[in-house]
């Protein structure tokens, strides 16, 4: 049995690429909308990523600040990870190794 996701989480999967970008950018929008005080993508089943699901993310997180809120990341594997390193974007997103220490920190 598993137990149901938070609501501040978003489980990706799959691609996120041109195709699912915008489906992607519109439920996280939803959930901006709610005010959360932190969102986390859970990127564990996402198989390759590109500029426009980056910049995705990147929105994401600059609505969440402008709310004071944060955009975590967590569970991304090593393709994602490389993506994310060589676009120096690590440095940029909060980065967990999966959703509960997100979820956990402070």
């Amino acid at each position: 049995m598993s137990l149901p996701q938070p609501s501040n989480v978003l489980p990706l999967a799959g691609a996120f690429d041109l195709h699912s970008s915008p489906g992607v950018r519109d439920v996280l929008a939803g959930m901006i909308d709610k005010k959360p005080n932190r969102i986390v993508v859970d990127l564990a089943g996402v198989t390759y990523i590109d500029s426009s699901g980056l910049a995705v993310l990147i929105d994401a997180m600059q609505r969440l600040e402008q709310q004071s809120g944060l955009l975590m990341l967590a569970g991304a594997n090593e393709n994602v990870t490389t993506v994310l390193e060589s676009s120096r974007l690590d440095t940029y997103f909060l980065i967990f190794q999966h959703v509960d220490a997100a979820l956990a920190a402070p």
